[in-house]
């Protein structure tokens, strides 16, 4: 994708204090990133009714946002109030060949943002390294109101994992029409998209519903397909007419 934030870099690099580490500035916004992330869970959501074998593709659970494809990447976002905190592993990675710490990718972040890490994030990323459970990773970055940083530049933490977020980081205009040719979307999924992500961002702490009507629009008779695109839809916060 030729989308000109994806390779650039914000000027004026954050010096970590006591160290020399340069802490490179991501050119994300954590509110647009959100944003992004449900944007992607509706789009997924309504897909899964007709593809129900990619519904392990995107899931939340709590404050968590899961992304996997089918080449062996997968990362998770945890959004809290103060600060997010992504990681992904790449299993493509060169970085695999000498794993490190999994915290060392955030080794200049706040103590909280380390924190939330071990607690959420890196629980959804462990694997058997030497016999032991530890979470694997091969990028991450953080971030607060003000931006969000990475121990790596833009271009490597995309390489190893953050990849897998470059349709969630566009604007909404652009990601939609991204997420219509990448789920081959009709018309009126599209409206529907769109009409679903504007009341989910207007009222992002209520439990909404979506109406018969609405259900209808996803175009699906697949019962299993259904029922996984209204399990994606419940972890968002969006239930189903007679469900409620």
């Amino acid at each position: 994708m030729n989308n000109p934030n994806y390779g650039r870099v914000v000027v004026g690099l954050v010096k970590a204090e006591g160290r020399g580490i340069v802490l490179q500035g991501i050119a994300w916004k954590c509110h647009n990133l959100w944003q992004g992330c449900i944007l992607a869970s509706i789009a997924h959501a309504i897909d899964t009714a007709h593809n129900p074998e990619f519904a392990h593709e995107q899931s939340w659970d709590g404050c968590n946002y899961n992304v996997q494809n089918t080449s062996g990447t997968r990362g998770t976002v945890t959004f809290q109030s103060e600060y997010m905190v992504a990681a992904f592993r790449n299993e493509h990675s060169e970085r695999l060949r000498h794993a490190k710490d999994a915290l060392d990718y955030l080794i200049d972040s706040p103590d909280e943002v380390k924190s939330l890490a071990e607690q959420e994030t890196l629980q959804y990323l462990l694997d058997d390294v030497d016999g032991q459970t530890v979470p694997l990773i091969t990028t991450a970055f953080w971030g607060d109101g003000e931006g969000i940083y990475s121990q790596d530049a833009m271009g490597d933490m995309l390489e190893n994992g953050g990849f897998l977020l470059e349709r969630q980081a566009l604007d909404a205009d652009h990601a939609i029409n991204e997420w219509q040719a990448y789920y081959d979307m009709s018309e009126t999924q599209t409206i529907l998209l769109r009409s679903l992500f504007k009341r989910k961002i207007e009222a992002p702490s209520e439990v909404l519903v979506l109406t018969r009507e609405e259900i209808q629009l996803i175009g699906s008779e697949d019962e299993a397909g259904l029922a996984e695109s209204r399990i994606s839809f419940e972890e968002i916060g969006m239930k189903w007419e007679g469900d409620v």
